[in-house]
Parts: structure tokens; sequence; C-alpha cells
């Protein structure tokens, strides 16, 4: 069984990158297109009370 698993890993990250866990985009914090509103963690754009 333990073979059979190693396998199918190892056919996946042929297929799939890896995403590392826990980072923040770049433009975490940045103003984005409208007034009052940030980009967060994920990347999207949400509203804030301060901005622009």
């Amino acid at each position: 069984m333990k073979t059979l698993k190693a396998l199918s890993d190892r056919l996946l990250k042929l297929f799939l990158s890896e995403i590392p866990a826990g980072a923040c985009v770049p433009e975490n914090g940045q103003c984005c297109s409208a007034k009052h509103r940030r980009f967060n963690c994920y990347g999207s754009c949400i509203r804030t009370s301060v901005c622009g």
C-alpha cells in the first residue's frame, strides 16, 4: 500500500506545482483600483477605512 501511495504522489508531482503556504502576495496592503480599498494577503481587493 505504501508503494502505491508513493507512486501516486510522484505522478501527481509531475502535473501539479507545489505552492508554499503561509506567504502573502507582494501587493498585500497596497491600495487597489477603487478608493478605500486595499489588497489583502490573498490578492483580493477589499474595503478598508483608509486608502487613496
